[in-house]
């Protein structure tokens, strides 16, 4: 049996991305550019004044004081000719372009306006005193934002900066997803005591989306091989495939040897994890990829965190994909007492004005109600039983904290 670093890495190389488009960057939010974005200027374009007040030439302050003459204003985006001479201020805006023949800005709070004149007061006075200089943020050319990464809220306002309304970017893939089981009822209705309510179609559509990706669900799939087999024909249709249920070993699983009716090649199948032991994927002759995750909410939405959402990313251009842990100290001694890789759900805590990891303690793979109380997953490696309080742990937090 795989473990999760065998099976991540066997799911990452068959990852690539699957061709570009160009789009405006309004939409661009998280897509991963193709192509690096570059300072068409300097930045900032002229010597740029960071707050209200009057510019100065620093050599006319004696004990961090003047009194200087008042001989125009300058507001923001006016070409001005003005310019200071020894004795002489002139007042000026936020974001305007600072006159040459001044060295320093003092800022509105410290000076009191007497006619014509101005008494400023300035005790650290000094050349460059709340003036950005040309191009101090980045010359002309530099690279702003490497390809092969995702778009930010500040990267669409660096590409706005810079002249860019459209970029190009990697196409993200379309999501189909099936949930399976006779058990299983949609949440409008009444169920028997024999049957549950589908809440995996709705982690999976939901964090799929969280993801900015097109999503479509196929339906509730019966225990039955021609209905099944029909949907995941369908489902076969689009870029990822994404099951719940039916990939274990009992009589009623049904999903891996439809699939393997279906010319889906198996890549992987069960992982020395827990939960998701049962985890298949593979990949379709017409080059569709396929998800199998078990029935278990707990499972369905760690699975995906650790297995799904990484492929995704690298198979939306992503440099690496890879999952992102952080490392954080435990607030209480954890126990796992799995031969398997464990996945603990755990909750932000504050100790000693430090954050710390508390793990949430579930009574199995089907308890999402007190799953739901934590922020992400703790990683315990398999050859570990038992972490100490305080000690770093890898933490993988749900993407919609961060």
């Amino acid at each position: 049996m795989l473990t999760v670093v065998e099976a991540l890495q066997k799911i990452m190389d068959a990852a690539a991305p699957q061709g570009t488009r160009i789009i405006s960057i309004e939409k661009a939010l998280s897509h991963v550019l193709v192509d690096d974005v570059l300072a068409d200027r300097p930045l900032p374009p002229f010597d740029r004044v960071a707050m209200d007040g009057f510019a100065v030439r620093s050599a006319d302050f004696k004990d961090g004081a003047a009194q200087l003459a008042i001989v125009g204003q300058i507001q923001t985006g006016v070409t001005s000719e003005t310019e200071i001479g020894p004795g002489e201020a002139v007042q000026i805006m936020t974001g305007a372009p600072c006159p040459a023949s001044a060295d320093a800005v003092v800022k509105i709070e410290n000076a009191t306006i007497d006619g014509a004149k101005v008494n400023l007061q300035e005790p650290k006075i000094k050349p460059g005193m709340n003036i950005a200089s040309m191009g101090e943020d980045a010359p002309e050319g530099k690279v702003l934002i490497k390809k092969g990464y995702p778009l930010t809220t500040a990267g669409i306002a660096i590409c706005a900066s810079v002249g860019l309304e459209q970029v190009k970017v990697y196409r993200k893939p379309n999501i189909r997803v099936i949930s399976t089981g006779s058990e299983i009822i949609a949440p409008s209705k009444q169920p028997l005591p024999n049957q549950i309510r589908d809440c995996n179609s709705y982690t999976l559509r939901t964090m799929s989306r969280a993801m900015d990706l097109d999503v479509t669900f196929m339906g509730i799939g019966e225990d039955d091989t021609g209905v099944l087999g029909n949907m995941i024909e369908e489902g076969l249709k689009g870029d990822i495939l994404i099951l719940s249920g039916g990939v274990s070993m009992g009589e009623f699983d049904h999903i891996p040897g439809l699939l393997a009716e279906k010319g889906v090649e198996k890549i992987l199948h069960n992982i020395l994890v827990k939960p998701g032991k049962p985890v298949w994927f593979g990949k379709s002759q017409n080059g569709a990829f396929v998800f199998g995750l078990p029935g278990n909410p707990v499972s369905v939405q760690t699975c995906f965190k650790v297995f799904v959402e990484p492929f995704i990313r690298k198979l939306s251009g992503h440099h690496s994909g890879e999952n992102d842990f952080m490392r954080l100290p435990l607030s209480e001694q954890l126990i796992s007492k799995t031969k398997r890789e464990l996945f603990m759900p755990g909750r932000l805590s504050m100790h000693n004005n430090q954050t710390h990891i508390q793990p949430v303690i579930i009574k199995g793979s089907g308890d999402f109600a007190n799953f739901e109380q934590s922020h992400g997953l703790i990683r315990v490696p398999l050859e570990e039983s038992q972490i100490d309080v305080f000690s770093l742990v890898d933490f993988l937090p749900w993407g919609e904290l961060w």
